[in-house]
């Protein structure tokens, strides 16, 4: 089964496994392109992907950076999109003050109730929960966090997706979350493809867990070649049960809605044409189908 934030549902198909649909980060000004908060220029937004073949959208956005899943509801109603969102945290910079006052059972607790028993008076149940990690480390704030999460996916079974900062720390991340308990194989980090380096993707992919590839459309005018030339290595060594593909489009710059671009519909489209030169088209169809689903499909049959 799969939670959304229309209710349960049986398929999910075509699925971008990392997105950001209605956002509000923080009200200084470097943080407005990061800012979606028009719900109309959102469902436009939505609309492309589904009119290209999509079905479902999961969006990454946790707590204390701008989380809306009652407006997300909104716009699933409106477009007939699933949409999914998660609880857990961001990376430091992002994290609520509230967590330093906490101790860590009831930070423990708080995730738990988001799981149980949904958020909001609307009672939206998370389909998957979420940590990050800054840029080429883990602090000792994210270790603490890291370690409750790990044990909350322990008693859960929750499917996890990370935030790795510019592709770092993954493997960092899995040693971490391992230690706590967490099932490795229901984890997907996201952001590694930033890397660019085909062999730590490799070393992930070996650990067990999935990568969230969702940095394509951000090289246009080289048909993105350097992460279509990533992909198809990892796809002929043999890694293609491991990759979720997404955009990550979480900036007004990548929504046509926004006069932006690549748009929701890029991967359904332009970047499909370019990787049907390069690997099969099943090869392709897994990673925004039986991938992402696997990855998603749960139900809360402990705690």
């Amino acid at each position: 089964m799969y939670r959304t934030v229309l209710g349960l549902v049986e398929e999910i198909g075509t699925t971008y496994i990392h997105e950001h649909l209605y956002v509000v980060p923080n009200e200084l000004p470097k943080y407005q392109d990061y800012t979606l908060d028009d719900i109309d220029r959102t469902i436009e937004e939505v609309g492309r992907f589904t009119k290209a073949g999509g079905h479902t959208l999961v969006d990454l956005t946790p707590v204390n950076y701008g989380r809306n899943p009652i407006e997300l509801e909104k716009i699933a109603r409106e477009t007939g999109t699933n949409i999914l969102f998660v609880t857990g945290f961001h990376k430091e910079e992002f994290l609520p003050t509230w967590v330093d006052e906490l101790s860590n059972q009831e930070i423990y607790d708080f995730l738990i109730q988001e799981i149980v028993n949904g958020v909001s008076s609307h009672e939206l149940l998370p389909s998957a929960m979420k940590i990050g990690t800054s840029l080429n480390q883990v602090t000792n704030k994210e270790k603490r966090i890291i370690e409750i999460v790990g044990e909350v996916q322990s008693d859960t079974r929750i499917p996890m997706i990370t935030h790795c900062d510019q592709g770092s720390m993954g493997l960092e991340q899995l040693q971490l979350l391992r230690k706590s308990g967490a099932d490795i194989e229901k984890i997907c980090l996201s952001h590694c493809d930033l890397m660019n380096d085909v062999e730590y993707l490799k070393r992930i992919c070996d650990q067990g867990a999935s990568l969230s590839f969702d940095h394509v459309g951000r090289d246009l005018e080289n048909n993105d070649k350097i992460h279509a030339n990533l992909l198809t290595e990892l796809v002929k060594s043999g890694y293609e049960d491991f990759i979720c593909l997404a955009g990550d489009m979480g900036r007004k710059k990548y929504h046509k809605s926004y006069h932006g671009s690549p748009g929701l519909d890029y991967i359904l489209t332009d970047f499909k044409e370019i990787m049907l030169d390069k690997i099969p088209e099943k090869s392709f169809e897994k990673m925004i189908t039986l991938n992402p689903q696997r990855q998603l499909n749960w139900s809360l049959d402990r705690v």
